[in-house]
């Protein structure tokens, strides 16, 4: 049975989507089928770090809810840069005119689900990983809604941790599946006890991965994924770590 995982921060600038990215490579390394959707039309970001999948001309997740082109048109074989296949991308937009008119006249939220549905059986996927918007819009609430599992991406500091519980309010008013929480880019220094405390009672959940802060990140320039540039580093334990939990393993996904 195929899986639907999201990916939440409440604020920006949390890694969420690099932390997303390197899910997909590292599953699809694992020998899962899987597609990552970014939601983010406001803001994307996957298709920069994927810029070497998509074609100079390309469909993309607006062009679908505008009705320019099917859902199947807009998933692109991502390149993995270690050999492994199974890895497609869904990019948020395609040109600046899309985002223009889905803001002016709005599209019916209803075809988001259903596109990942179709998604879920045209390509035969284990997981379907959704990147979304920071904060809550209308495609980051569906892309919740839909979750089987929900992993919410947030930093160690008040500014982020404030907004769990409203983060946390909503995800129960969705009847969201599973819920996960990581701290992202924790630096060296800080009590890992301490934190885990802190973090399990704010969110009154499990702590699922503690993800360092890496410096070697910026040294890629986004030319490479961090889980194939550095497949020991601790922060790519971290990530594991998170599939273990969220996916459980391979429990529930197709074989």
């Amino acid at each position: 049975m195929s899986q639907i995982i999201t990916l939440h921060s409440y604020r920006g600038g949390t890694g969420k989507s690099s932390t997303a990215a390197n899910l997909a490579l590292l599953l699809a390394s694992a020998g899962r089928r899987v597609a990552l959707v970014d939601t983010d039309i406001q803001t994307p970001a996957l298709d920069v770090m994927f810029s070497a999948s998509m074609p100079p001309a390309h469909s993309s997740l607006t062009d679908y809810l505008i009705g320019r082109c099917e859902i199947e048109d807009a998933a692109y074989p991502a390149d993995t840069g270690t050999g492994h296949e199974g890895l497609f991308l869904v990019p948020a937009r395609s040109r600046a005119a899309g985002i223009n008119e889905i803001m002016g006249r709005g599209y019916d939220v209803g075809l988001l689900r259903e596109g990942f549905d179709r998604l879920i059986d045209s390509l035969a996927l284990d997981v379907l990983l959704l990147d979304t918007h920071a904060g809550f819009n209308n495609e980051t609430v569906t892309a919740m809604a839909s979750s089987d599992a929900l992993l919410v991406v947030t930093r160690a500091d008040r500014l982020d941790l404030a907004g769990a519980r409203e983060s946390m309010a909503l995800a129960g008013r969705l009847g969201c599946g599973r819920l996960s929480v990581a701290v992202n880019m924790v630096p060296d220094g800080i009590g890992h006890e301490r934190l885990r405390s802190d973090v399990e009672t704010v969110y009154d959940t499990r702590l699922t991965a503690i993800l360092p802060y890496a410096p070697e990140l910026a040294s890629l320039a986004g030319e490479r994924h961090f889980s194939s540039a550095y497949p020991h580093h601790p922060l790519v334990s971290g990530y594991r770590s998170i599939i273990s939990e969220v996916s459980n393993g391979t429990t529930g996904l197709r074989r």
